[in-house]
């Protein structure tokens, strides 16, 4: 055990001493390059000099999570990579001009909206539960019809058929009036989930009835949950047997620096729950491929939010599979 840990902690040294240097680069580098805009063209703007910094912290992020995977075993919130909001402090510390917030998230601890739907293109069941387990929480504040409504819906728009599911469906009939068509196809972002029937804003980002829905799902990653980074109300989905006390005595477990190297096994819940019924395991997973970065950048007057997904595969390089600004 002292030589796990010793060799976490050099990973950790590493990995800081890593973020140190590439924030200073990073900050280098815009100056470098804005000086030589500046220069060249008097219109150089302050959300250009945005974007630079954007795609520089990106670039680190990258960095940081081949880091971490070539030397974990598998993913937690334990790793460097879920202080993301550290490092976007420290990187906004040393951009004098403006303000850098930003975090991490892992997308493979969310439902995927793709994994509703089976090859075959019926429900696969497992999912399905782990849905209704989910929008049934008070949290959100719906219905069982609304429930229904919204996977019911999801189905149909990812399966090929024309066929509406149940009462609560929607095929391309339930979309001509709003100037569109049911996909057939998988969702390709997170917000595609606002076309769908039985979906509003209301559900989707919350108001003051409930919780908004949004931060549970992904459009990308895979279908395998991550145990490890998955919010509570998720843990608290994969049994109905689960409440929230046990959930955040799970969540407890898992952020304590003792038990990394339990939380390689996905099995680590049965010393929380030894006595309850085993989780569906076949839905599970302790490492990750996917991550989201939520950024905001400030500089005077201009303001700029940007979404990115990061793709790491165990085999190669991490890439940037996705890029939003509002």
């Amino acid at each position: 055990m002292g030589k796990y840990l010793t060799n976490k902690q050099g990973v950790a040294l590493i990995t800081t001493v890593m973020i140190v240097a590439l924030v200073v680069t990073m900050v280098v580098e815009f100056s470098r390059t804005a000086v030589s805009e500046i220069e060249v063209s008097k219109n150089f703007s302050d959300e250009k000099k945005i974007t630079y910094l954007a795609v520089s912290s990106i670039n680190v992020l990258k960095d940081l999570l081949m880091l971490e995977g070539t030397h974990s075993k598998g993913d937690t919130l334990l790793e460097e990579w879920a202080n993301g909001r550290g490092y976007f402090s420290s990187a906004s510390a040393a951009f004098q001009e403006g303000k850098l917030e930003g975090e991490i998230l892992d997308e493979c601890g969310k439902l995927n909206l793709n994994s509703l739907v089976g090859e075959n293109g019926q429900f696969d069941e497992t999912q399905k539960k782990l849905w209704e387990r989910l929008l049934r929480q008070p949290r959100f504040g719906l219905t069982g019809d609304q429930i229904d409504a919204i996977t019911h819906g999801v189905k149909d728009w990812i399966d090929k058929d024309d066929e509406v599911t149940g009462i609560f469906g929607a095929e391309d009939t339930s979309y001509r009036s709003r100037g569109y068509r049911c996909r057939n196809g998988t969702f390709h972002t997170l917000e595609e989930l606002l076309l769908v029937n039985g979906m509003t804003k209301e559900i989707f980002f919350g108001n003051e009835r409930g919780e908004g829905i949004h931060p549970y799902f992904t459009a990308f990653g895979r279908s395998e949950i991550n145990i490890n980074t998955a919010p509570v109300p998720i843990l608290m989905a994969f049994s109905d047997e689960m409440t929230e006390d046990i959930a955040l005595e799970m969540d407890k477990f898992r952020r304590d620096e003792t038990n990394r190297k339990a939380l390689e096994n996905k099995t680590w819940y049965k010393d929380i729950w030894p006595y309850g019924n085993p989780l569906p395991e076949n839905a599970m997973t302790t490492s990750s491929v996917t991550f989201s970065v939520h950024m905001k950048i400030s500089l005077r007057e201009n303001v700029k939010e940007i979404k990115a997904i990061i793709f790491r595969p165990l085999e190669s390089e991490p890439s940037l599979i996705y890029w939003q600004e509002t």
